[in-house]
């Protein structure tokens, strides 16, 4: 527990020390992308990330205010405690996100597992093109969960919850990809993520084949 504290009071330290060259305008816009993505996966995970005294959302009107009207030495104060609150958030929210990312990814290779041993005993057959996407989604979806892992230990818990969405999507794709069904707790965000991709990718397969 004192090592992970130390972590945060580093990161943090080395943070202030890099933000002192920063404008405000680029403090906030960093905070309010770091604000944004702990509020999406909220809202399509129904995750509750722990905060401290305020909510993220009150965080967020509250910085919203101050930069409005505030004075310099009141915009100062609210960034820097802000940044303090939302990195120990986007900490305690990394744990819940590998725990979901896990168990989708796991669910996606047990279909396929299935899917290879129906094939196997000759009860269904695949498309090579279906394997080859099924296999390389699922390859990603593990790669940049494991590489989330490790920013989440460097302490870049930005990236880390970044890189546990983007493993999400590959094993939503992987699920979309084998026609299995999507579980109800994804289901959020297998529409507000995968669809657009999903849908964008079959325009583009229709017209490749219209082309041909």
């Amino acid at each position: 527990m004192k090592f992970f504290t130390s972590v945060i009071l580093l990161s943090f330290s080395l943070g202030l020390v890099a933000k002192s060259t920063m404008s405000y305008r680029e403090r906030k816009k960093q905070l309010d992308g770091k604000i944004a993505l702990v509020l999406e996966l909220k809202e399509h995970l129904k995750l509750e990330p722990e905060v401290g005294k305020s909510s993220v959302e009150s965080i967020r009107d509250q910085v919203e205010e101050t930069y409005r009207v505030g004075k310099r030495a009141e915009i100062e104060k609210v960034l820097t405690l802000a940044e303090g609150e939302i990195l120990i958030t986007q900490r305690k929210l990394c744990i819940p996100m590998e725990e979901v990312t896990t168990g989708l990814y796991q669910k996606a290779m047990g279909h396929w597992i299935q899917m290879e041993n129906d094939e196997k005993s000759g009860s269904s057959r695949l498309e090579w093109d279906t394997k080859d996407k099924i296999q390389r989604y699922l390859v990603m979806a593990k790669s940049e969960k494991d590489h989330a892992k490790e920013y989440f230990l460097s302490g870049n818990y930005q990236l880390s919850l970044h890189t546990y969405k983007r493993s999400l999507v590959y094993s939503l794709l992987t699920l979309r990809t084998q026609k299995s069904e999507i579980p109800e707790t994804y289901q959020s965000a297998d529409t507000a993520w995968v669809q657009p991709i999903w849908m964008n990718l079959h325009k583009q397969k229709q017209n490749s084949i219209q082309e041909n």
